[in-house]
């Protein structure tokens, strides 16, 4: 007896869900309709159960609340424009946190991933995935931010006419600055000219620039100097194209130890001269702004090579002020390292080369302090990329044993369904043969009275074919008859026409290439309307339509002047009288052809 409850209780609710979800797509369904989706559950479970017909009536008879509770499920369910519009705002504070330097985590932004990759446009996924990379660039996780900003690459429509480009620059542009924190220069390489392409479909001029003089620093650790001195002019110039002059300044920076190191030092006066004056790095003082100091240092080379040693020792010694931090106090130190080298004063060099040592293990310390993050960062990412991994396998095996569990439920319900119908198209076919067998009957007596009438009428048809193949014979003797006097009428028109007096003339004339006066075009007009009854009535039809020069090409034309000879006679270029005869068939007869077509359906008019 428990068992057979709990069997009810489960028939109980499949019913209802079913007839929750038969019910959901019309608010007003009658219970006919449910009664007929519901029969295949009736028999199923009405052996195991105690369930009857009048428990799924009883259902029924509740169309009206479970359409309301469904309806109200769908809203609660379902995202509105309004909440899309309210996380396209929180997701545009939080981006503007990012490029006021504010550290974002992964928590501040992963819901608006969840989020926008259901809901969103592909900008507002390129967007989300941008910041969720952002997070983990300030968490120090540089192969999760790099995989973060792929995802925002894959998520971008570039075929759509509303491709936020801009954006899109930006993620290739911090994907290049991982790839050079990393030492991954020719990753860094690809991933600015990435984004140099990307600003330009933007018509982001200044952005473009800008990833374009970041490849120095990429050019720069290839060891490829020629490439960084070309990339760093040309952006310079084009900097000064566009009116970006500190910018153009600031590109020649990198120009500098280059140009030294080759003793171009015409070329790197120049440079320092217009980074100095129009960087707007410098203070009134000549101080260059703070996190700058390493210009101490080149500016102290190029005194150093031109043999300058008061002015050289000024700037190593100002980088030694200013710059506190290790990189800036090694390379000053080396630089009066090699000033008193110059100047042979062993105890100086032996104090600043010692300083000079201690301040590279410093220097070499924190770097392997950064290289230990890097590692561990890695090391932390990989961890994570297997528990999620075995997460995510673990998801997927349940959802599959799930998946089974409703394939066999629903494959059930199908078969019931499926012997149901057949059973149904079974009689039907029944049905149908047996009206089928009846009207073959009745075609078949149908066919049997038609033969005998048609039977009986035969003989008199025969008489009346014969008679019509008689009438037809006759006729055609007629049209052959009728056709060979208009052939010889059209004949006898012609030949009198070419006898005429003003024919000649007028052949005359075109051979000569003279102009007929007014009263023989009148004269020649008159002979063709009185020999050409057709001709006259389509040119009076016309001759509203008709400028002077169209009138007289027909005329002309329809006399059997040559078109060469017309264009002598009207006094214009043989191209004006073709063009003429095209606009004159397309105009007369509504035809699109060639003017020699026009010449031929004229001349057939009579």
């Amino acid at each position: 007896m428990k068992y057979r409850q709990n069997d009810t209780i489960v028939c109980h609710f499949v019913v209802f869900v079913v007839c929750w979800g038969a019910l959901l797509p019309q608010v007003f369904l009658d219970e006919a309709v449910v009664v007929t989706c519901l029969r295949p559950l009736f028999y199923i479970f009405s052996v195991k159960s105690d369930i009857t017909f009048r428990n799924i009536l009883y259902f029924c008879t509740m169309r009206h609340l479970l359409t309301v509770i469904a309806i109200l499920l769908t809203f609660a369910c379902c995202t509105t424009e309004a909440d899309r519009s309210r996380m396209r705002a929180e997701l545009d504070s939080i981006n503007q946190r990012n490029r006021n330097d504010q550290p974002l985590t992964v928590a501040d932004v992963e819901p608006y991933v969840n989020f926008f990759d259901d809901h969103g446009t592909p900008n507002d996924r390129l967007l989300a995935h941008y910041l969720l990379g952002c997070a983990y660039r300030d968490m120090g996780e540089a192969p999760a931010a790099l995989q973060s900003y792929q995802d925002a690459i894959d998520r971008a429509d570039t075929l759509s006419a509303d491709c936020d480009y801009k954006q899109l620059c930006r993620v290739y542009a911090q994907m290049a600055q991982i790839f050079y924190e990393q030492g991954l220069y020719r990753e860094q390489l690809v991933a600015e000219q990435q984004s140099v392409k990307q600003a330009w479909k933007g018509k982001d001029t200044l952005a473009a620039l800008m990833s374009y003089e970041q490849e120095s620093q990429a050019y720069r650790n290839l060891n490829m100097p020629d490439s960084l001195l070309y990339i760093c002019e040309h952006v310079s110039e084009l900097y000064r194209k566009y009116g970006y002059t500190r910018y153009a300044a600031r590109a020649l920076f990198h120009t500098l130890r280059t140009l030294i190191l080759r003793h171009d030092f015409d070329m790197a006066r120049k440079n320092m001269l217009i980074y100095e004056y129009e960087s707007e790095c410098f203070d009134s003082l000549e101080n260059i702004q703070k996190g700058r100091e390493i210009y101490y240092r080149i500016k102290g080379l190029f005194f150093l090579d031109t043999n300058k040693l008061d002015s050289a020792e000024y700037y190593f010694r100002k980088e030694l002020r200013d710059g506190k931090d290790f990189d800036n106090q090694h390379s000053g130190a080396l630089g009066l390292t090699e000033l008193y080298q110059k100047r042979k004063q062993e105890d100086s060099v032996a104090k600043y080369s010692l300083y000079a040592y201690m301040m590279l293990d410093s220097v070499y310390a924190q770097r392997s302090t950064k290289e230990v993050e890097r590692i561990q960062a890695l090391y932390d990412y990989t961890r994570n990329q297997k528990i999620a991994e075995k997460e995510k396998d673990k998801a997927s095996r349940r959802l599959f044993f799930i998946f089974i569990l409703v394939g066999t439920v629903l494959f059930l319900l199908a078969l019931s369904v499926i012997a149901i119908l057949k059973y149904r198209e079974i009689r039907q076919k029944r049905k149908i043969l047996e009206e089928k067998y009846q009207q073959s009957l009745d075609s078949i007596q149908k066919a049997q009275k038609d033969l005998s009438s048609l039977k009986r009428y035969q003989e008199q048809n025969h008489e009346l074919i014969l008679e019509k193949e008689k009438l037809i014979r006759e006729q055609i003797i007629v049209r052959n008859a009728m056709l060979q006097n208009e052939k010889t009428i059209r004949e006898a028109a012609q030949r009198q026409f070419n006898f005429s007096a003003i024919y000649k003339r007028i052949t005359k004339l075109a051979d000569a290439g003279g102009k007929p006066t007014k009263s023989e075009w009148q004269e020649l007009q008159d002979a063709l309307f009185g020999l050409y009854p057709n001709f006259s009535e389509l040119m009076t039809r016309h001759s509203q339509d008709l400028d002077d020069r169209e009138y007289k090409v027909c005329i002309l034309i329809r006399a059997g002047i040559s078109p060469g000879a017309i264009a002598a006679m009207l006094g214009i270029l043989s191209s004006i009288v073709t063009k003429l005869r095209v606009n004159l068939l397309l105009k007369l007869f509504r035809i699109q052809g060639t003017s020699k077509e026009f010449d031929t359906i004229l001349r057939r008019i009579y």
